[in-house]
């Protein structure tokens, strides 16, 4: 009998626990923050600072208190049917293990920032996002403009590097509804279903002037739209998203429907990452994938299409 009493409090101790946790977690606005939103939370989020030039953390500054990812570790080599892949997702155990080391519990509310200065930081912070929603980890959002808009609103950068308490971090269920897989890919390509291959990277990739060393064959998927991500930041100074009016008519120019089914892709599901942030969370496509590995994945198969033809020539 006492046992019995003693596991009824015990478990009660844990559901009362695990309320808490679920009130503690601040709620967001959307998807999207601003800085003055940001401001007036900033004790009660996890912030994390991703970039490339880890050294300008420091150098440059950071908001209060945010958490330096370095983007170069954010994507990971992989083996995936049989074939060695690099600047892919995680799987669970080494996301678990990625987040949990940048001080995130799971029930932390976390704010994705970046430098702001230019579309490839947006890029980054939203490939860090997509993997935490293809984790199954949903209260996160992307700081809009990024520590640019956070210096527009006057608020202060720290050049503080304190230590990172490690925290207690675990996935949700698998959001597979996010990723499109090569299979997938190669059905749109040939006509056999109604998804719309989105190439995002700039047009000289896209016909074939340019190429990635871990991209094997030039010019891009056939039956693609092109949609160069840097059009989601035309503007000069802190690279804010478009309102979402300017978004659709982008889209609409370039004879896409942002509500269609659509795969976005580029050399290697870096610079796509924004663009499906957008078509998929500011815009509501719920049918809105990326292609990891992207490129650098299709290609590994010579025996894959590729073209350096214009859709529609």
């Amino acid at each position: 009998m006492t046992n019995l009493k003693h596991c009824s409090r015990l478990l009660t101790g844990m559901l009362l626990l695990c309320l808490h946790n679920a009130i503690a977690a601040t709620a967001l606005p959307g998807h999207l923050v601003d800085a003055e939103w940001l401001s007036a939370h900033l004790d009660e989020v996890v912030i994390l600072d991703v970039r490339k030039e880890t050294e300008s953390f420091a150098k440059e500054g950071h908001i209060e208190g945010a958490i330096l990812v370095n983007v170069k570790k954010v994507r990971v080599k992989r083996d995936i049917d049989g074939v060695s892949l690099t600047r892919m997702r995680p799987d669970k155990k080494r996301f678990e293990q990625f987040i949990a080391r940048h001080g995130v519990d799971s029930d932390s509310t976390v704010v994705i920032t970046h430098r702001g200065q230019k579309p490839g930081n947006v890029a980054g912070a939203a490939r860090l996002y997509w993997q935490f929603r293809y984790h199954g980890f949903d209260n996160v959002a992307l700081l809009d403009g990024g520590n640019a808009a956070w210096v527009d609103a006057l608020e202060d950068l720290s050049s503080d590097t304190p230590p990172v308490k490690t925290g207690r971090f675990h996935a949700g269920d698998r959001n597979d509804k996010l990723l499109a897989t090569t299979p997938l890919v190669a059905q749109a390509v040939a006509g056999d279903n109604a998804y719309v291959p989105v190439d995002t990277r700039p047009l000289r990739f896209h016909i074939g002037l340019a190429q990635r060393d871990y991209v094997y064959a030039p010019g891009h998927l056939p039956r693609s739209r092109l949609f160069p991500y840097a059009f989601l930041h035309p503007e000069h100074g802190a690279m804010r998203f478009l309102p979402l009016a300017e978004l659709k008519a982008a889209f609409a120019d370039l004879d896409i429907d942002p509500q269609a089914p659509i795969i976005t892709y580029c050399n290697s599901g870096y610079e796509a990452s924004s663009v499906w942030f957008v078509l998929h969370e500011l815009l509501g496509n719920p049918d809105a994938r990326l292609y990891d590995g992207s490129l650098h994945e299709w290609t590994q198969d010579s025996s894959r299409p590729m073209t350096k033809r214009l859709f529609g020539q």
